[in-house]
């Protein structure tokens, strides 16, 4: 009769020890975020994605009255700091803020790429997106895109482009353009934007697409010259740069998409919450105007838009790539 007795209470025992097992991961997500949270960025500080990248940060600061900070490791294209996050717990408290790049065309470039392109990662939310411009040196001797398209041909690989890395947004528009126009630039790559900008300015490389966020003050400031947009429309805060569409260069349309990752398997109760968050920032009348004057289109994608978005960009990426020949490292 004892043994029974002390059977039932193990069973019972049991069966609490297992309720907790369930109910308490639950919790935590609940409690969410109950500690700092690091926010990788894959690139250098001091540009556009590190400008979205801490408008997103402090404001999930100031609202979830727990720190997300800002903490660089670049190097690679971006994929030293997307692996680092690929490789982190799934618990919400390391994230990645970056560009498409790292996620979509990284494993068409890298033949030993250390994580599984977008299988490695579950989206937050796409953020924004940022047209490229072509924006030139000075000293240039083109204004328009004809005239920029007529001393392209007439010197294959002397006219030099800058990107912030292989298979990025600004290396493979140059790359799209080499394709639909017939000619050959010189690819420069960076490691992030402000050595690229710091050439680009005192004359060492010609030009670069930047993403409007960049583009924009340095074009106002007359530092450097718009020649087109690579959007399916002009820029409201640049209305007077035309696109490459209406320069006679149809499809040459792209540009970073801002957005925040967390590693595969993070609990969909903490991305659903992150990402209304970012919803609420992205309507709060401050953050809308300077996202505005910045010259972005807001997204604010859910985790399931994001992904399906990702997944036609890696597509696209992918078929560049091949049609430009971009070869893998």
């Amino acid at each position: 009769m004892m043994s029974i007795r002390i059977q039932k209470i193990q069973s019972l025992l049991f069966a609490w020890l297992l309720a907790l097992s369930i109910v308490s991961p639950s919790l935590a997500q609940s409690n969410y975020p109950n500690k700092p949270v690091r926010v990788i960025l894959p690139f250098l500080g001091g540009g556009a994605l590190d400008q979205m990248a801490r408008i997103v940060s402090d404001n999930l600061t100031n609202r979830l009255n727990q720190s997300f900070f800002v903490d660089v490791k670049a190097g690679a294209g971006g994929v030293i700091g997307a692996d680092f996050v690929a490789k982190a717990p799934s618990d919400g408290y390391t994230l990645l803020f970056s560009v498409q790049a790292p996620l979509t065309a990284a494993p068409y470039l890298n033949k030993q790429l250390p994580y599984d392109g977008l299988n490695a990662f579950s989206p937050v939310s796409v953020v924004t997106e940022a047209p490229n411009v072509l924006i030139a040196w000075p000293g240039v001797s083109f204004r328009t895109v004809q005239e920029f398209l007529t001393v392209a041909r007439s010197a294959p690989n002397k006219l030099s482009f800058a990107s912030q890395g292989q298979g990025t947004t600004g290396h493979i528009t140059g790359a799209m353009i080499d394709q639909a126009a017939g000619t050959q630039l010189l690819h420069i790559p960076y490691k992030g934007f402000p050595p690229m900008l710091t050439d680009l300015e005192t004359g060492r490389v010609d030009m670069m697409f930047a993403d409007s966020i960049n583009a924009i003050p340095r074009i106002k400031s007359k530092e450097l010259v718009a020649i087109a947009v690579a959007s399916d429309r002009r820029i409201a805060a640049i209305p007077e740069v035309p696109t490459f569409a209406e320069s006679g260069l149809v499809n040459i349309v792209s540009g970073p998409m801002f957005g925040l990752y967390a590693p595969s398997g993070t609990p969909s109760e903490i991305l659903n919450k992150l990402h209304a968050e970012i919803q609420i920032i992205l309507k709060t009348p401050a953050v809308s105007k300077t996202l505005k004057d910045l010259g972005v289109e807001v997204r604010g994608y859910s985790p399931e838009e994001s992904i399906k978005v990702l997944r036609a960009e890696s597509i696209r990426t992918r078929d560049a790539i091949k049609a430009t020949g971009i070869q893998p490292n």
